[in-house]
């Protein structure tokens, strides 16, 4: 009879530790993820004050660099300006290309990632180009307070060069 009431504790016992009861969560599909389509497409469409409206005031922007000096939300703006006045047309292409997801993290931080590829046209030139780009930004209450971006600045270096012979050559 002892065995009969132990062997069935035991085994409650067993399955109620099996279960996670961690925090993570992973998903497609989510407020933060809507958010952060909508400061993509203020991005292209260049509504900068729109795109603003999503990230807190102090935010913390890091666009291709490590933990280190971050930018501000309006630093960040005209980093972003100062590359796309170089281009004819730019835009992310379609979606097929594009990947969002959110994970709530152990520590029940939200984190939305967004990979995707950026095409564009530079002005001088008329070469076009295709970089890739990952962002992963941490949200709170709805608004970015942290953002990671990396890009491949390549194209614009090269792009530079090419200008900077043109006008040598148009000077000899």
């Amino acid at each position: 009879m002892k065995n009969f009431i132990v062997f069935p504790l035991l085994l409650l016992f067993v399955l109620a530790s099996c279960i996670d009861t961690s925090k993570n969560y992973f998903t497609e599909e989510s407020s933060e993820i809507e958010v952060m389509r909508k400061m993509i497409k203020d991005y292209e469409a260049g509504d900068w004050s729109s795109y603003a409206t999503h990230y807190v005031d102090d935010a913390k922007i890091y666009h291709n660099r490590v933990n280190s000096d971050p930018r501000t939300v309006n630093e960040s703006i005209e980093e972003h300006k100062t590359f796309i006045n170089q281009m004819k047309n730019y835009q992310y292409s379609t979606t097929e290309n594009q990947t969002f997801e959110m994970i709530i993290d152990s520590k029940g931080t939200t984190w939305v990632s967004f990979w995707g590829v950026w095409t564009g046209t530079f002005t001088e030139s008329e070469n076009k180009t295709e970089i890739i780009v990952h962002i992963t930004s941490k949200f709170e209450n709805g608004k970015i307070i942290q953002e990671h971006m990396y890009w491949d600045t390549a194209p614009f270096v090269m792009e530079s060069i090419w200008v900077d012979n043109k006008i040598e050559k148009d000077k000899g």
